[in-house]
């Protein structure tokens, strides 16, 4: 009897993969958070190019007036989206952890269990190249779950608070934040200190993304599966791909 694969059956096999792979990329990042995401970028680096701009007083990108204006429409942009996420990662659909077929809440994906409290020594190891081997992890590891559901959120709030204390139509509402950092140029300062926190943060996201998992960032970004992406072989026990649990495509 030959065992041999045939060409068909090598075939069939590799397409197989391929759309396995494609399933499993996009049950862990749904169509509305990719959306979200790319308002996200977008508004962020509006926000970025045209405080810089502000804070020096120049004319790097256009008039003054224009550049605030579209400082301000990027703001809301990127606050609405927040809120939007905020909301979906409740009441979506859900998402699938690292190689499951199976969606969750996506705000039990940002959850840090007790272990993963004690694993952060050993993901510290690992980033700074002093672990070969990678620990395991379910959709994303502690030190991503503090920087995308703690620290990311405390660093926009902050941002839009002092924000709106120095955006003159609503500065009055938001006169309490300027009193209580101490007067409007503590809040100015305050504000682009935070904007430096952020970009700090928004390097160590892409550090951590290219680290960990470069090939999800094409999904993430341009929702397009590499030809070359492997499918994990080790399901967590509850993702484990069954006829009953398979959740649509």
């Amino acid at each position: 009897m030959n065992l041999r694969p045939t060409a068909s059956s090598s075939s069939r096999s590799v397409r197989g993969t391929a759309a396995m792979a494609h399933r499993l990329t996009r049950l862990q990042h749904p169509w509305p958070a990719v959306i979200m995401h790319w308002a996200h970028l977008v508004s962020f680096l509006v926000l970025i190019a045209t405080g810089l701009q502000i804070h020096a007083h120049t004319a790097w990108f256009g008039p003054m007036s224009a550049v605030r204006t579209a400082h301000f429409l990027a703001m809301f942009v990127f606050l609405a989206t927040t809120v939007v996420r905020i909301y979906w990662a409740f009441f979506g659909a859900g998402s699938a952890a690292l190689g499951g077929l199976k969606r969750h809440p996506d705000w039990r994906h940002f959850v840090v269990t007790g272990r993963e409290w004690r694993e952060i020594g050993e993901w510290l190891r690992y980033y700074l190249f002093l672990r070969k081997t990678r620990p395991h992890t379910a959709k994303y590891n502690p030190l991503q779950k503090l920087t995308y559901g703690v620290l990311f959120p405390v660093g926009i709030v902050v941002m839009a608070l002092t924000g709106f204390a120095l955006y003159e139509p609503t500065a009055g509402a938001f006169a309490w934040v300027a009193t209580v950092l101490g007067g409007l140029n503590a809040a100015r300062l305050v504000h682009y200190l935070a904007m430096w926190v952020l970009i700090a943060l928004f390097m160590v996201h892409l550090y951590l993304v290219f680290v960990e998992d470069p090939q999800a960032a094409s999904v993430m970004l341009l929702r397009r599966v590499p030809r070359d992406l492997r499918v994990p072989g080790d399901y967590p026990q509850s993702e484990a791909p069954d006829a009953a649990g398979e959740a649509p495509a």
